[in-house]
């Protein structure tokens, strides 16, 4: 088998907690690597879950965003020159 070396950079976290599943698996890292890469290859597919759980501080800003919105305290624009314009005034009413 011809082979090559692949170098990547992730975050020691990262590595290790991937590492530990791959052995709760019975892989290495390197052949949950390469199961993985042979499944793309194969398949031309690739499905990924990047679901985050939001904390509970995201949870609260939401709400109190929705909770201005429907109170009417946000502005909306329809162009980014009107965001830039209203921008400037505001720089100038500060001085």
């Amino acid at each position: 088998m011809n082979t090559t070396t692949i170098h990547i950079k992730t975050d020691v976290k990262t590595r290790n907690e991937v590492k530990k599943i791959a052995e709760d698996f019975g892989f290495s890292l390197t052949s949950l690597v390469n199961a993985l890469l042979k499944q793309i290859a194969r398949t031309k597919h690739l499905d990924l879950n990047l679901e985050e759980n939001p904390t509970q501080y995201m949870i609260e800003s939401l709400k109190k965003s929705e909770e201005e919105v429907r109170a009417g305290k946000t502005i909306s624009f329809k162009s980014r020159k009107d965001i830039l314009d209203y921008l400037s005034k505001e720089i100038d009413n500060e001085k």
